[in-house]
């Protein structure tokens, strides 16, 4: 039985991916933004050409990691280098409803430790105590901090493809094709990539035994945002819409 670190070696040396210098590649998401299901991907493509794959806090990036998984967008980019990467947003309010009806059922530890501003309940127990309104209420201003973060995010930046959720998923492999390629892998590599990246698609995944993907069905929040919900949105928010380019005015 060979070592990880062989085996890695020799997938290095037969199956390189890229067509040039290589690069660290970073890619950079939000709880709720396809998280669960590029970490597959990535991580997979990362197993077969033996790339270190890392996903942790940014402060906690190893000199050696290849790809790394930056699911909240944090990484510190002015103190990077030789880097290339991808960025993915979703509609905000989307986000919200996606993570309000996901909290009320995960094992998420976080979810589950009680807390004094929930009445020492968990976040979990907190939003089962509440209406349907009152609980979209409360995972609104949970989550209004990262989406003010989601707003700020330089999108100017050349090393980083941008991509919206809903794009993506409704036409997968257009939009691989422009990652890995962005990526710097070499069109034989970009065929592979896209072949794994197939057999993780939202499509083929069963929502009924998922634990991550209830619908995933862009504009959701229609069905489910109050009057109420809007005021204090755009309350905590501000014109984080505007500049995501969901909407042109707060007149929504």
């Amino acid at each position: 039985m060979l070592p990880t670190f062989l085996k890695k070696e020799i997938k290095r040396k037969f199956r390189n991916p890229f067509h040039s210098d290589q690069k660290l590649i970073i890619h950079s998401c939000y709880h709720k933004v396809g998280t669960v299901w590029f970490r597959r991907i990535l991580s997979t493509i990362a197993a077969y050409y033996g790339l270190n794959f890392q996903k942790s806090k940014p402060h906690e990036l190893k000199n050696n990691t290849e790809i790394f998984f930056d699911d909240h967008s944090l990484v510190d980019l002015s103190k990077m280098s030789n880097y290339v990467g991808s960025h993915m947003i979703r509609d905000p309010r989307d986000i919200i409803i996606s993570g309000y009806f996901y909290h009320l059922r995960t094992n998420e530890k976080w979810v589950h430790e009680k807390k004094k501003e929930y009445g020492n309940k968990s976040y979990q127990e907190y939003l089962k105590s509440l209406s349907l309104e009152n609980g979209i209420l409360a995972e609104i201003k949970r989550t209004a901090p990262e989406i003010r973060q989601m707003a700020e995010w330089d999108y100017n930046n050349p090393n980083f493809i941008e991509i919206k959720y809903e794009n993506i998923i409704a036409n997968e492999k257009e939009y691989f094709e422009k990652i890995f390629l962005h990526y710097g892998f070499n069109r034989k590599a970009v065929e592979k990539s896209i072949e794994i990246a197939n057999k993780f698609s939202i499509r083929n995944i069963d929502k009924k035994k998922s634990s991550h993907i209830r619908s995933g069905k862009p504009g959701e929040w229609k069905k489910y945002f109050s009057k109420k919900h809007k005021e204090y949105f755009i309350e905590l928010c501000n014109d984080a819409l505007i500049k995501l380019d969901y909407e042109q005015n707060n007149s929504w």
